[in-house]
This record gives C-alpha cells, structure tokens and sequence, in this order.
C-alpha cells in the first residue's frame, strides 16, 4: 500500500560570521535580508522553505519597524522583498484582517493578489509583538503565479459560471442563498487559471455547500468540493428574559436562559432565543421540523416556541440539548480564549434542529448549526452530544479564522481541530459522539464515533480500506494514513484527523487539557492559512508551545514528542 510521506524541508540557520557569495542583485538582497534576520536573532533564526524554494515560516527577531498594523506589515515585506520572493507586496498583499493576542502580538493576515484579483488560498501571515518587532512571517505566497504575465480579463459573465457551477453540483431547484460568484486566480494541478468561484448552498439528503471554480475563459468546471463541514440573519425579537426548564434527549435535567413576551389576555410565548448576553447577539434554537427543504419554512426554520417555561415533551427534547450546548460552547470560548462567539464579534449563534427525516448527521453550513434526529439505530437525536456542538461550533471558528480548506490534509485539520475542541469542551473523556450512539452500534461495540485516545477501536468504511494499511481502523500513526482520492471523504477529512488527534490526546497526557487547549487555540487562530497540512501545523504548534511557554518549556517538548509519536515530522 502508499504510505503517505511527509516532503522534507530544509531549515536554515545561518552562523555568525558565515560569507555569502551572491551571484545576482536579487540574490545579494536576499542574503543580505538573511544575515540582518540571522543577526537580530542571535543565532535563533529559523527559516522553512516550501518545495519550490519559497519561504513559508521565518521565525526569529526579523526587525524593529515599530508599528503593529497592516502597513507596518507590508512595509517590512516589501523591505525583504527579494528574500521572500515577490514582486511588489505594496501593490500585490491587501490586509484581511489584525488580531492582538493575549501576549500582545498582533497576527496581521495579508491577501496575495494578482492584478486586483485574489489568488485563492494565499494567505501570508505577519507577527509584530508588543514592541514592533517582526517576529514571524509564515503562509501560503504563491510565487510562481506572482511572476506570472497573467490576462485576467475574464470572458465567461458570473451569471454564465452560476448556471454551470449549479448544473455541476445537481442542486435542487430551490437554493438556501443566491448563489454568489467571484472572480479569483486559482493555480490548480499546474495550472493558473481565472476562474468564477461561485457557492451554490442547499438542502436535502445530502446537503451542499459547493465552492466550484468556473474557468473564466473557457467556461469549464476546474475543480469543485463541498464544504458542509459535518459530524462523518436574524431579527431580533421585542421579548423580555426568562429562566425555564427542560429535560434533553437522553434525560438530563436542564436550566435554561430564554425570552418571553406577553401575548395579551394573561397569555404569554416563550422562546429558546437567549438575548441576556450584552455582548453578543444571542443563542437562538429552531426547528426544521423534519423536512428536508421547504419552499414556505427555509433555515434556520422556526423559532422554538412554548405557551409555558417548560420544555418537557419528548418533540422539544433535542431542542434543549441544542440551546444547553451551544451556551455552554458559548461560554468556553469566553473563559478561556476571550473569544466572543464564533466570529470572535458576538454573532448570534443559532441551532436548527429537527432536519430531515432520521437524518444521521449534523453539520455546520458556514452560518449555522443543523442536526439530524438520527434513525435511533445508529444515532440518536445528534444535538445530545456536547462535543457534537462543540464540533460544530468550532468548525465556524476555523472558517473565521485558518479557513482551512476542507479537501485533503487542510481539511482533516478542520476535522481534527473540531473534533479535539469537542474533546475539551466535553472533557470527562477522548471520544467523540458518545453520547449519540444508537442501540445497534452499542449493541455491536461502538461507544462512539471517534477516538482521540486509541482511533485503531473503530473500523473505517469498507471503501476506505484499499487506500490505507490494510487494517481498515482509523489511523493513529502517519504510517496507517489513508490516501483517499476527493471522491471519498474529500480526501480522508474524517479518517486522516485521528493522527493528528491522537498526537493531541499524547501532549495533553503530559500538559493537561487546559495548556493544550491554549496552544492549539493559539495556533489555529493565529498561525494556519486554508492549504495547511499536518507538517505546517506541526511547525506552528511547537512555535505556539514555545511562544505561550517558552523556547525549552516543558510544554513545548511534550509538543514535539506527541507530534514525533504519531509521525508527524519536519
């Protein structure tokens, strides 16, 4: 069988004193930049390179230009530009968004585009600590298409790619959203083509989220994958706040924080919308009510109503384990990452429950959480499992922050970050879904989905099998890794996240739950860009460790030992 094999790097770390021989201007410059960063560095100078010879992480102290902004940014960019490999950044990298962390460095996300249009996936990534300094510039710069003589007039309208992309994907003919188009580069198997991006969402059995590109000259379908991330605006209502209680799908009793408002003649409504947090918009919990699509009710569907303050009934069950969770989700985030809901700015965070018909799944579309009510064979109602919400909710932290593209290692990363913020969240274990598993799977052994502590438990699916080891169970170490073609599980989303799961479940052995959480946070927010793969994290992993903890921490260590347990190496 294939084995999949981490491409080695070469790291750098020039001496004091070593002589450089440049051959050309540009490569004087670059050698120049080298021996400043070497030398502001004191010998601690890191530098990563991709395979075609551009760096991707450069760590160390790299400059003091004073300022912690967007300009600042570009400015040492283009300061450097020859080392980095681009052409103009002045003209080329427009500011996404900066972030300040807890240690006071602001991560200054930059956009690589190609005559005014985004190249996609190039994200580059600079980090100015407290005092100005450039510490670190990681990311995806793609440098070949930056030396490209590139026409990007288009010649396909958006409203020609919307109809191609929708007649690729078979969407239905009602849609969730119009669908939106825009105009990127995208390098794509050795190509750089301009292409129509365009999102197609919506619902059904097998719900869609598609991103399909559209050559712009051509009008052919380049490439194509679905981003409903699954488990295998709102108006704001005249309501005052109200406390009610309820039992969940598996009979736990829960308090509940929800609204009211009077009806007239002593009557009143009761809502599962949860507006007593000033600071966000509020937890808001629908039902769907079993369709699949419908062309009156379209999610989230309608607002969880009762004439009382008790949501008791068998129907209303899943409805209080969804408002329960997402609160609870909700609250780790503030706690413990001052993160303020899933986009970090208050978004309201709304569930819709009840889809479909025993739908075996729930999934978070870009917008929201949905969840199935399972068959009760394999699954039981899904919002019963706090890490399924947990799951969910960070798959939308991910798309604010890494966007990590779901297809491949990216998206077994986005799988994996969900599935260890589950993990956490629900901390009085490492497996994943075990509290929605259906009578005949536990009739059969199968306590849950997944296992972050021992993934070898579970088998995988029976076609699956022939691209991995040959054991059929989900992997644990690099060297079971299942190279899946996109036609199955986008590439291994599911089943590759349970090596980088597992090396998790090993740090967090030594550090604790609380350190791990803290350093995988850091790392997913700060320092992964949408084509990250499992060498790319590790690197920035062991960067967070050694930023929150210190260069010979203890913490950073058990990083290095958990990742090199599982094969996950430079």
């Amino acid at each position: 069988m294939k084995k999949a094999v981490l491409a080695p790097v070469l790291v750098t770390a020039l001496l004091l004193g070593t002589s450089l021989v440049p051959s050309t201007d540009a490569s004087a410059a670059k050698d120049e930049s080298l021996a400043q960063f070497n030398a502001k560095s004191n010998g601690a100078l890191k530098v990563v390179y991709n395979k075609k010879g551009t760096p991707e992480f450069v760590t160390g102290v790299l400059s003091n230009q004073g300022g912690q902004d967007a300009g600042a940014a570009v400015d040492f960019l283009d300061q450097h530009k020859e080392f980095f490999k681009m052409k103009n950044p002045k003209a080329d990298l427009k500011a996404l968004q900066a972030e300040r962390d807890s240690l006071g460095t602001t991560h200054i996300r930059l956009q690589q585009t190609k005559n005014g249009l985004p190249v996609e996936d190039a994200i580059t990534i600079v980090h100015i600590d407290a005092d100005g300094e450039v510490r670190t510039v990681n990311g995806d710069f793609n440098a070949e298409v930056d030396a490209l003589d590139l026409d990007t007039t288009p010649v396909l309208s958006a409203e020609q790619a919307v109809q191609t992309a929708i007649a690729s994907v078979d969407a239905p003919e009602m849609l969730e959203s119009d669908p939106s188009s825009e105009l990127v580069v995208y390098p794509f198997e050795g190509q750089t083509y301009v292409a129509h991006k365009v999102n197609v969402h919506f619902l059904g059995e097998h719900p869609g989220n598609w991103s399909v590109y559209v050559d712009a000259k051509s009008g052919q379908v380049i490439d194509q994958y679905n981003a409903i991330m699954d488990l295998d605006q709102h108006k704001q209502l005249d309501v005052q706040p109200a406390t009610a209680s309820g039992i969940g799908v598996n009979g736990a009793h829960r308090t509940l924080s929800i609204s009211h408002n009077n009806t007239g003649q002593g009557g009143s409504t009761f809502y599962l919308a949860d507006y007593s947090i000033g600071a966000m918009d509020g937890i808001l919990t629908y039902d769907f009510k079993n369709q699949w699509r419908s062309s009156t009710v379209r999610l989230p569907g309608e607002l969880f109503t009762s004439k009382n303050a008790s949501f008791h009934s068998d129907y209303e069950r899943a409805a209080v384990d969804a408002h329960h969770n997402s609160k609870i989700v909700y609250d780790y985030y503030l706690s413990e990452h001052n993160r303020n809901s899933i986009d970090g700015e208050g978004m309201a965070i709304i569930s819709t429950v009840h889809y479909g018909d025993k739908y075996n799944n729930a999934f978070w579309d870009g917008r929201q959480m949905t969840y199935g009510d399972g068959d009760g064979s394999y699954f039981i109602s899904l919002s019963a499992g706090l890490d399924v919400a947990a799951h969910e909710m960070t798959h939308g932290v991910t798309t604010h922050t890494a966007g990590l593209k779901y297809r491949n290692q990216s998206g077994a990363l986005n799988e994996s970050y969900s599935d260890i913020f589950g993990a956490l969240i629900d901390s009085d274990d490492w497996e994943m879904g075990e509290d929605i598993m259906g009578s005949d799977q536990k009739a059969i052994g199968r306590d849950a989905l997944r296992s972050l502590s021992n993934p070898n438990r579970f088998p995988v699916k029976a076609d699956y099998v022939p691209y991995g080891d040959g054991s059929g169970m989900y992997p644990k170490y690099m060297s079971q890794f299942y190279n899946l073609p996109l036609s199955l599980d986008s590439g291994g989303v599911h089943v590759n996240s349970s090596i980088w799961n597992h090396g998790a479940y090993l740090i967090a052995q030594e550090i604790g739950q609380q350190k791990l959480g803290k350093i995988y946070y850091h790392t997913l927010t700060n320092y992964l860009t949408p084509d990250s793969n499992f060498r790319d994290a590790r690197i920035a992993t062991i960067h967070s460790a050694k930023e929150l903890y210190g260069e010979g921490s203890f913490e950073a260590q058990a990083v290095i030992r958990g990742l090199d347990a599982v094969g996950i190496t430079e």
